[in-house]
């Protein structure tokens, strides 16, 4: 039973699940939530409201991973060896079970959340959602760059979907949007920047993923960035990417200094810029498997960092 379970909870990525929920409930309530109570508007999403949201998020991405897992079963056993789970630890059937189960309550979850709100519209994102994690996992991976370009689209959009949301349903009420107009441009900047965060830094990741994955992706005639171009030119890809990463950074510590939000700057410095420059220098040297592993988990590590600087933000922002 604890290694049904232990298979079962590594199969949908738990830690990514687990990221994606932190990432939202962060943004709702620290970052949203938080500038509206300071001008007194309620948050347009309820608690029941905002739950079926992030249910439907989280249920949307274990699909993702196990239709993913599935299509890349020849794949993996190349790439993962042992720790491939589907073959290995879960029959391919069970594992299809599981997709069909979580795309299910996904999609109910999202439907019940648009009639609720009363806008029916917004399920179209979900089946938008849906259908692209089918067609990057069938016709996207492995291609040059569309389909890293995908799911870090997706990744920013787990962030800004929050504040999709919470805007549809305050166009819906006049009051509620005089009321929160003062503040709805800077929630939606600060929101954006989250979300070009996160869709950055999954960009990296991914392409370090493709670099880490290369010979098995090569025996099976895909055509990643790093196999068309090269290890080299890949690198300096990655590094290219990082400098955005490092600039965008620059941008927000000098904001925050004229802001005088000194504990968000000192904290975005050392948790998120230092490991940026690690990471930057890291690309250049590493030269094996194992090397471009730990760097795909020093970019999750940014990506939780990054996130959870939203604290920082609800204490300097109004104090």
């Amino acid at each position: 039973m604890v290694q049904t379970l232990k298979t079962f909870f590594k199969l949908i990525r738990w830690p990514n699940l687990l990221i994606i929920i932190l990432a939202q409930v962060l943004i709702n309530y620290l970052l949203i939530g938080h500038i509206l109570k300071l001008i007194n508007v309620p948050l347009p999403l309820s608690g029941l409201h905002f739950f079926l949201l992030v249910l439907s998020t989280v249920a949307m991405a274990a699909f993702g991973y196990i239709f993913n897992d599935i299509n890349d079963v020849d794949v993996d056993r190349v790439n993962k060896d042992n720790k491939q789970i589907i073959g290995n630890h879960i029959t391919k059937k069970a594992a299809t079970k599981l997709l069909w189960a979580f795309l299910l309550i996904s999609l109910l979850s999202a439907l019940v959340l648009t009639l609720l709100v009363q806008m029916w519209q917004l399920f179209l994102i979900h089946v938008f959602i849906a259908v692209g994690l089918w067609y990057y996992s069938v016709h996207l991976k492995g291609t040059i760059i569309f389909g890293n370009l995908v799911i870090s689209l997706f990744s920013a959009l787990s962030i800004a979907i929050v504040w999709v949301y919470h805007l549809a349903i305050m166009s819906q009420n006049p009051t509620l949007l005089i009321n929160a107009y003062k503040s709805v441009s800077f929630i939606s900047y600060s929101v954006a920047f989250y979300a070009a965060f996160a869709f950055i830094i999954s960009w990296i990741r991914e392409m370090i993923k493709d670099v880490e994955d290369q010979n098995g992706d090569a025996l099976f005639g895909w055509k990643t960035f790093v196999i068309k171009f090269g290890e080299a030119k890949t690198k300096v890809f990655i590094q290219a990417l990082l400098i955005v990463m490092i600039v965008m950074l620059i941008a927000a510590i000098f904001l925050c200094y004229t802001l005088n939000w000194g504990q968000l700057g000192i904290y975005l410095a050392v948790a998120v810029g230092f490991p940026l420059f690690y990471l930057f220098n890291g690309i250049r040297q590493a030269n094996s498997v194992k090397d471009f592993h730990d760097l795909s988990n020093l970019a999750k590590i940014i990506m939780i960092a990054g996130i959870l600087s939203i604290q920082l933000f609800n204490l300097n922002y109004g104090s």
